[in-house]
């Protein structure tokens, strides 16, 4: 009887699979990723050999960690061509030519005693959705769409409702817009649920399938790097120097860039000037690599040793392998070395309403992607998606305060510190849930309170 385990990267919105048949010690790893430990303690845990290793396309959003399963347990990586069927014990993959998300993208149908069994979906199928078709740029999108529309409704025809649902790309993927969390679904369930199935008409797919959110631009040389191969970093991470303040001071002079993995209002209390805040409570490899040029040396700072292990692993995991240390002692050691810390003041979103309200001046920079802004917004906001931040600052003006935030204060955060980098001086960062504006204007605002010394004279909220 086959077997198969999910191994997630909720920061990447992606799962890899461990396909065994433990009757006869055998295993292989569907869309592994870089850093290869949990496979292999899988694999022991079921008394399995790994065997193979296989990727349903070519990944624009993480290293395929195809290459270091080769080098540790002598996986075969060799590559499975449409049509083509291979043995694992008692169970049968065949490779089934699915395009859409990419032009050579395979799904491989698992089955067991000649009947179908479960289908690896990698991004031809999600939960709910399908997986982008623009990321080979725009003048293959539309085509790249209508061969998903040909997948969904002609290439996975024949197999039947039962059949399990193995999608490599989930909820949070930004491979792909309005997917479910989860990593299992059944054929039968999309079939009747996900809209991708049921649109069939050529117009309407269209539009629904190229209405994508940005995705980072890391993504636009990745498939390079999993072309070219990535350096091998072994079955466990690497250690990270640690580094005091002097050496990060002077690497920051020599173009290095600290990422502060603290969560918002921490780094709001007390950071490093013109660093970045990328929180651990998010997907830090996403942000870092849409800021940060892949191939500049990046200090991590902030937090504990475990934050800075978990954001290593996830720069790993994209290829962002110049991490030059972490900073020893965080915060108070910085400040012992005599250097200042920047701080910014933390407010909620009835602060916010409070300080619109009060006709004090100040701009409010609405950090949320477009989607999000032509849905509703602040009155009289500037709207700056965060990756945009850098090149649009400039038009803020520099003799009142700003006011930054976005749907929960995560992404507020980035921008925030990209407008310290820019020279702004008079930050606020705006740490809430931006539902809570439209609750404040359905109901007497009750509470709110303006930023000290900007109207009002209320009490600030920090922390």
């Amino acid at each position: 009887m086959y077997t198969v385990e999910a191994i997630g990267a909720p920061e990447l919105g992606n799962a890899s699979f461990v396909v065994a048949d433990a009757d006869r010690g055998v295993g292989l790893v569907i869309d592994p990723l870089r850093d290869i430990e949990r496979y292999l303690h899988l694999a022991s845990d079921l008394n399995i050999k790994l065997t193979h290793a296989l990727d349903t396309h070519l990944h624009n959003d993480f290293v395929s960690g195809r290459r270091e399963l080769e080098a540790e347990v002598g996986a075969d990586i060799g590559e499975l061509e449409s049509g083509a069927e291979m043995t694992l014990g008692d169970i049968t993959l065949r490779a089934i030519h699915t395009p859409g998300h990419t032009p050579d993208h395979k799904s491989y149908l698992l089955s067991e005693g000649g009947r179908p069994r479960a289908l690896f979906s990698g991004g031809a199928v999600m939960l709910g959705a399908i997986a982008r078709t623009d990321l080979f740029g725009p003048h293959l999108a539309v085509h790249l769409a209508l061969e998903a529309l040909s997948t969904l409704q002609v290439r996975l025809r024949g197999l039947p409702d039962e059949i399990r649902v193995f999608p490599t790309h989930g909820g949070g993927s930004f491979c792909g817009t309005g997917g479910r969390s989860g990593h299992e679904t059944t054929l039968g369930h999309e079939r009747k649920t996900n809209p991708f199935f049921q649109t069939t008409e050529v117009m309407p797919f269209l539009s629904r399938v190229l209405n994508q959110h940005r995705y980072p631009t890391y993504y636009r040389d990745m498939s390079a790097v999993n072309r070219g191969g990535a350096p091998l970093i072994g079955p466990t991470l690497p250690k990270l120097t640690r580094l005091t303040p002097d050496e990060v001071a002077r690497m920051m002079d020599e173009g290095a860039a600290v990422v502060d993995v603290r969560v918002g209002r921490d780094y709001d209390g007390g950071h490093i000037p013109g660093s970045y805040s990328i929180g651990i409570d998010g997907p830090v490899s996403a942000w870092v690599g849409w800021l940060i040029a892949r191939g500049r040396p990046i200090i991590l700072a902030g937090g504990t040793d475990a934050h800075h292990a978990t954001a290593h692993r996830q720069l790993l995991r994209i290829g962002f392998d110049g991490i030059a240390g972490a900073l020893d002692g965080g915060m108070d050691a910085w400040r012992s070395s005599g250097r200042e810390l920047s701080t910014f003041e933390t407010v909620d979103v009835e602060d916010m309403a409070q300080w619109v309200l009060s006709a004090e001046p100040m701009t409010v920079v609405d950090a949320r992607d477009e989607h999000e802004w032509v849905a509703g917004h602040v009155p009289g906001a500037v709207h700056m998606y965060v990756p945009d931040v850098p090149h649009r600052a400039s038009e803020i003006p520099h003799d009142a305060p700003v006011a930054v935030h976005c749907a929960s204060g995560y992404r507020a955060g980035i921008a925030a510190s990209l407008l310290e980098q820019a020279g702004l001086k008079r930050i606020i960062h705006v740490n809430g849930q931006y539902s809570d504006w439209d609750r404040l204007f359905t109901s007497p605002l009750a509470g709110g309170r303006a930023p000290a010394g900007h109207g009002g004279g209320g009490e600030t909220r920090a922390s």
